[in-house]
């Protein structure tokens, strides 16, 4: 018997196994697109999962959801650290969207597939900003708590007329 050490191989390895993430990476020139991209996913992403409301409430008018994410080290030159999601009325937009005819796999694309771009001529007086998506189809404008107030003032009454009018 011989008693030969093996020695390591030198040279040429096999191939390794390419690893690919099993999540989206929201990449945008400013972290403010990201992070909007990111929640836009992850809202219309969550509300497939459950069946559309048969009707309306008066909460859904009113309804919010909040969430905060601490991003240690993960996609960190696209996204902050640390950031925090509101998506309002989420069952009241997704009924609209339906109204409308806008799927929600198409409007997710839209928005998510590339960053919005940015609309260099228009500045609201309220210093918000416009953003158009990447196949213009849809405007995004940021809003202040102020403007938020407002939406949620008129939303309502914005729902009923079009569902009395069938536009």
């Amino acid at each position: 018997m011989s008693t030969k050490k093996k020695t390591p191989r030198k040279g040429k390895r096999g191939k390794g196994k390419v690893l690919v993430p099993k999540w989206k990476l929201f990449r945008a020139k400013e972290p403010l697109l990201s992070v909007f991209m990111w929640g836009v996913n992850h809202s219309i992403s969550e509300l497939l999962h459950v069946p559309p409301p048969g009707l309306l409430m008066p909460d859904d008018f009113k309804a919010s959801i909040k969430i905060k994410i601490d991003n240690h080290f993960f996609n960190k030159d696209n996204m902050p650290s640390h950031f925090k999601i509101k998506d309002y009325c989420p069952n009241v937009f997704r009924n609209l969207r339906d109204h409308f005819g806008v799927d929600q796999n198409e409007y997710l694309r839209s928005l998510t597939y590339s960053e919005p771009e940015p609309e260099q001529d228009q500045v609201d007086k309220s210093g918000s900003r416009l953003f158009v998506s990447h196949d213009k189809k849809f405007v995004i404008k940021s809003m202040d708590s102020e403007a938020v107030a407002e939406l949620h003032s008129v939303l309502r009454s914005y729902h009923e007329v079009h569902y009395i009018n069938k536009i």
